[in-house]
């Protein structure tokens, strides 16, 4: 049976309810990516981001006329690129600034014909403020010197100077955001996933005859009336397995015996529980006068146990009454501790008559079976 537990399919159902009992913890793991993606975004992007300056500036050329009479036309954004790194200009440039290192200026600096080829763009890029100033203005001046030696060239003049900016990366906090929320979404996710393969709780009859190869007696739900089909497919159970014998023992693997036990008596002597009583258990739906621990039961006998008090002088008891019923908290993973308990039981020569799913909840039972 064990085998065939770890081998078998998945109940989409019962998934998609686990998961709706999750999904407000789904939720705040995505919310909490979104922030944590945006505010790591902005703490890089504001402080690892490295410093940079850049600076553009517009030179209008005037081109000479070569013997045909013709204007001069195959300069463009290459030919200025190849020019600026060349001994004549770069010498010109360099003869501006004094201390500086010919291959940074070069690398600094680069040219681009975007459009009309009269106008010349000069970038230049640097991680300093000073440098990148000076740069340019030594830049402007060799290439207007250079225009006073070049026959192709009448005049090179600065149409506008821009003042060197700090450059930032794009701005992709949304991008970051989005990205954190789906980490940490997938995670959740894969998280619960992973404890759903897991978790060994029972939510339904048909975890327990899967899991332990036991009967499933039925379902002890947290507000039970007593005429609701759920009581009333318990009670029949019980009355079925037990033919004509009205004793017998339950287990309860959370250690709330006595209040099971009272709530198992009000079904099976009265057909229906009295709620109105409280016994200072919070999570039990069934409220028992405290005045039923004493008074007559009817023809129904229940002996409990619980599971952490099980010894040698309880498994004598309950094979004098001929077997025990194992109670199985709804939801809760005892799967380990169940195992060892039927071990002893086994061991003890206790017959388990079924098992009853304890304290369920009934939404959940309602939407499962709908």
């Amino acid at each position: 049976m064990n085998e065939e537990y770890l081998n078998r399919g998945m109940d989409l159902k019962r998934l998609v309810l686990y998961f709706q009992r999750k999904i407000w913890v789904i939720i705040m793991m995505t919310v909490l990516g979104a922030t944590f993606g945006g505010v790591a975004y902005q703490v890089m992007r504001s402080m690892k981001m490295p410093v940079e300056y850049q600076t553009v500036s517009k030179l209008y050329l005037s081109f000479a006329v070569d013997e045909s009479g013709e204007v001069y036309q195959y300069y463009n954004g290459y030919t200025w690129n190849d020019l600026l790194d060349c001994d004549p200009i770069l010498d010109l440039i360099m003869a501006e600034l004094p201390g500086y290192e010919k291959d940074k200026v070069r690398e600094a600096t680069t040219a681009e014909i975007l459009s009309d080829i009269r106008l010349l763009t000069i970038t230049v890029r640097g991680d300093d403020e000073k440098f990148v100033r000076e740069v340019r203005d030594a830049t402007e001046t060799g290439l207007m010197l250079y225009a006073q030696e070049c026959e192709e060239i009448n005049l090179i003049k600065v149409i506008r100077s821009g003042m060197p900016q700090r450059v930032y990366w794009d701005n992709r906090t949304s991008a970051a955001c989005i990205t954190g929320a789906m980490i940490l979404g997938f995670i959740a996710l894969l998280g619960f996933g992973l404890a759903y393969v897991l978790n060994e709780s029972v939510y339904v009859q048909s975890d327990v005859e899967k899991r332990y190869g036991q009967k499933a007696l039925g379902i002890l739900t947290q507000n039970q009336k007593g005429l609701e089909p759920y009581a009333g497919e318990l009670k029949a159970n019980i009355h079925y397995v037990l033919g004509n014998c009205k004793t017998f023992g339950i287990l309860d693997m959370e250690d709330h015996a006595d209040a099971r036990r009272l709530e198992l008596l009000g079904l099976l002597n009265r057909g229906e529980m009295e709620v109105c009583i409280e016994t200072g258990e919070d999570d039990f739906g069934w409220h028992i006068m405290e005045d039923d621990l004493t008074k007559e039961q009817g023809e129904w006998e229940i002996v409990s146990f619980n599971e952490n008090t099980l010894g040698e002088e309880e498994c004598k008891k309950i094979r004098e009454l001929g077997g025990v019923v194992v109670l199985l908290p709804f939801g809760k993973d005892m799967g380990r501790r169940t195992e060892r308990i039927l071990c002893l039981l086994r061991n003890q020569e206790c017959p388990v008559l079924g098992m009853i799913i304890e304290q369920a909840d009934e939404e959940f039972l309602n939407r499962y079976y709908a």
